[in-house]
C-alpha cells in the first residue's frame, strides 16, 4: 500500500510538472524566459534522501521514460539523467542533517545537474537550439526558481509521508 501512495504522489508531481507552466506561463506576463518544472526530479531526490535510494532510481527511470515519451523526441535522456541525479544526490543523506535549507540546496543542485546533463547530451547529439550563455540567462535561472519554490511548498508534507513510510519499513 505504501508504494501505491508514493507512486500516486510522484504521479501527481508528474501531472503538475506538465500543467503548471501552462497555467502560470511567463509569456502571459510579458516575460521572455523559459522555466522548466522538474517536480518528478524533486520528488525522486527526496525519496532518495528520506526513504530508499533504490526506489528513487526506479521511480526516476519510470517517470523519466514517461517524460521522454511525452515531451521529447529523444528517448532515454531524462530517464537516465533523473535516475542518475537522484542516485548521486541520495548519498548526501549520509553527510548532512536533512533540514529544509539543506534539502533545498540539494534540490537546486539536482536541478542544476539535471539541466547540465540534458544540455550536454543534447549538445552531443546536435539537438541544441540555444547558445550556452543564452541558455543560462533565459532557461537555467528561471528553472531553478520554479523548482525551488515547488520544493519549499512540498517539503514538509512529502517528507512526513516518506519518513512515515521509512518507519513502517523498519517495523516490518
Amino acid at each position: 500500500m505504501k508504494t501505491v501512495k508514493l507512486f500516486l504522489v510522484l504521479f501527481i508531481f508528474f501531472i503538475l510538472q506538465g500543467t503548471v507552466m501552462q497555467v502560470f506561463s511567463p509569456a502571459w506576463f510579458g516575460l521572455h524566459f523559459v522555466s522548466v518544472p522538474h517536480f518528478v526530479l524533486m520528488g525522486t531526490i527526496m525519496v532518495g534522501l528520506f526513504y530508499d535510494r533504490t526506489q528513487a532510481v526506479w521511480y526516476g527511470l519510470f517517470f523519466g521514460f514517461l517524460i521522454d515519451l511525452i515531451y521529447t523526441n529523444v528517448w532515454g535522456v531524462y530517464a537516465f539523467c533523473i535516475s542518475l541525479t537522484a542516485y548521486v544526490l541520495s548519498y548526501l543523506a549520509r553527510v548532512f542533517h536533512l533540514y529544509l535549507i539543506i534539502v533545498f540546496f540539494i534540490g537546486l543542485a539536482g536541478v542544476m545537474l539535471l539541466e547540465l546533463e540534458v544540455y550536454g547530451i543534447y549538445g552531443l547529439i546536435g539537438k541544441i537550439t540555444m547558445g550556452f550563455s543564452d541558455y543560462l540567462k533565459w532557461r537555467f535561472m528561471p528553472t531553478l526558481v520554479v523548482n525551488g519554490v515547488f520544493l519549499l511548498i512540498t517539503f514538509f508534507p512529502f517528507r512526513r509521508l516518506l519518513l512515515r513510510m521509512a518507519l513502517e519499513q523498519t517495523d516490518e
